[in-house]
């Protein structure tokens, strides 16, 4: 059974928060990763390969990493908004972090093509004490 973007998405958190599963049940081929400039590692992710490549750079620099979802905004049956808060502490300076955050999804043929995040890099920054790891 196909699963509908609102499925998909559901599933992307239950992975990233510690649940058993693997993001290629879930993304297309050409998935594309967009994180934003100013956020550890910012930049563009093009397929599984890559994207697991920054979650696994990503969590080097804090003790966990938690997404609560708080709105899904369905925009047509292939587009997602997606509101939450990330929950996170900075491993090297000690730092709890909880931030706003923003996720813009979009699916076709029952997998997930792209995601685009929007949040304050700021304070993320200022957890890391502007030690920020930039993709190279």
């Amino acid at each position: 059974m196909t699963k509908n973007i609102r499925e998909l998405a559901d599933r992307f958190y239950e992975i990233v928060n510690g649940e058993e599963g693997d993001f290629s049940e879930i993304f297309s081929d050409d998935f594309v990763f967009s994180i934003m400039p100013g956020f550890p590692y910012g930049g563009d992710y093009h397929g599984l390969d890559e994207t697991n490549a920054f979650f696994d750079k990503l969590g080097n620099h804090f003790d966990f990493w938690e997404v609560h979802t708080e709105r899904f905004i369905p925009v047509d049956e292939n587009n997602l908004i997606v509101t939450a808060k990330y929950k996170t502490k900075s491993t090297e300076a000690g730092n709890d972090v909880l931030m706003e955050t923003v996720h813009l999804w979009t699916a076709n043929n029952g997998k997930l093509t792209s995601y685009k995040h929007y949040c304050d890099t700021a304070i993320l920054a200022t957890a890391m004490e502007n030690k920020v790891p930039v993709r190279t």
